[in-house]
């Protein structure tokens, strides 16, 4: 694959990836653990907004947050099928890739270490982007690939949307997203690694759901 001479920034193409759900299956974890706890049948199909607490009936607000640290939650977690694969590709062919993720200042530390044993061709050091408001990376970064589409909304940045049932709705009600930088809706790696080659050969995001 050639990648596409960008006339406009003379640099390596940049990608930033979310973390949680996006790299791994955080919420399919944190699912399996709380259903063992409280004897539910909860599934990543009933969780139909992005704020996912409502859905845990069972627990506080406080200890459901409780899970996103908790030991057996982290034991189980898995990084999504072909992933690794597809962020080495593009780190071998020059682009420059970034984790960027919202997370609890607590957990920075063994987030980061458990993404540097899965992705060890990046240093985390360079490559970890903690920060919850993204569209303050603005041009930063070239292509986002996110599950929140609030990360979306706004940012100058090609959107990739990693596609779950917490964001199949109310896209249409954001308006003023421009036309240069549209998003592409993906179900799993494979159809991430189509809309960034996409993505770099047309220089120009259009609206598709692979």
């Amino acid at each position: 694959m050639e990648l596409k001479a960008n006339l406009i920034r003379p640099r390596p193409w940049r990608i930033g990836v979310d973390c949680d759900n996006v790299i791994n299956n955080l919420a399919e974890s944190i699912i399996d653990v709380y259903n063992k706890d409280y004897n539910d049948n909860l599934s990543i199909a009933d969780i139909t907004t992005y704020n996912m607490r409502q859905f845990f009936k069972n627990v506080s607000p406080d200890k459901f947050c409780d899970y996103f640290m908790d030991k057996r939650v982290w034991d189980n977690i898995k990084v999504l099928e072909n992933c690794v694969a597809t962020l080495k590709k593009y780190h071998d062919l020059g682009c420059e890739i970034y984790i960027v993720t919202a997370t609890a200042p607590q957990n920075i530390s063994s987030k980061s270490a458990w993404l540097q044993e899965q992705l060890p061709f990046l240093n985390m050091y360079d490559s970890l982007i903690v920060i919850k408001n993204k569209q303050m990376l603005g041009r930063g970064i070239d292509i986002l690939i996110d599950d929140c589409v609030d990360n979306l909304v706004d940012g100058y940045y090609h959107k990739i949307l990693f596609d779950y049932p917490w964001n199949r709705h109310g896209f249409e009600s954001y308006g003023n997203i421009h036309t240069l930088y549209q998003k592409y809706r993906c179900k799993n790696w494979n159809d991430i690694d189509k809309a960034i080659n996409t993505i770099m050969k047309t220089e120009i995001g259009i609206e598709i759901y692979l």
